[in-house]
């Protein structure tokens, strides 16, 4: 599937590595590999397609805090695939993964522009973590949402404001997220 779309070689042989593990920590090799790729700048450099793209968000102040918590997110995520191990159980529902894999080739199909797409792949790997190696939702604990809301952690369990009304749109990760309906 992946070889029927236009999509630069890095993004396409990222897509087919992560297309072909067969083990948690195959996986967690992969996502390190391409972590260690991303240098500040290239980080500071997509976080700014973020910000022009949140830039309709109002009010101010929630696309600032999302903005800033999107940030931290994305450094905090980068640091955790450099520095992971595999967890003991290395379990990893295959079934799911491969769902999740589809869903992402044909999102960043629809991407031309190399900018948004240099950042879908970016918060791809860093979703495929939290997720799959690291069983936490996608969006951090505290992402805030409309009407004040936020991702919370109750115990063990973690809860969002919005899954169930995102779940099914085009794009989002809503589904595969280890988040339940707060």
């Amino acid at each position: 599937m992946i070889e029927e779309v236009l999509m630069p070689v890095d993004t396409r042989d990222l897509l087919d590595e992560l297309c072909g593990v067969k083990s948690q920590e195959s996986l967690l090799t992969v996502l390190k590999r391409w972590a260690e790729r991303y240098s500040i700048f290239e980080i500071v450099r997509l976080q700014g397609f973020t910000a022009k793209e949140m830039e309709n968000l109002h009010p101010a102040a929630y696309r600032e805090e999302l903005l800033r918590k999107h940030g931290e997110w994305l450094i905090t995520t980068l640091k955790e695939i450099r520095s992971a191990r595999p967890k003991d159980d290395g379990t990893m529902n295959f079934e799911e993964y491969s769902e999740f894999m589809e869903h992402v080739i044909e999102n960043v199909s629809r991407v031309e522009e190399s900018a948004e797409r240099d950042a879908l792949v970016l918060h791809t790997l860093c979703a495929i973590y939290k997720i799959f190696i690291a069983k936490a939702p996608v969006h951090m604990v505290g992402t805030p949402f409309p009407g004040g809301f936020r991702v919370q952690k109750i115990g063990e369990e973690y809860f969002c404001p919005v899954k169930e009304k995102q779940k099914d749109v085009p794009g989002a990760l809503c589904r595969f997220c280890v988040a339940k309906q707060l």
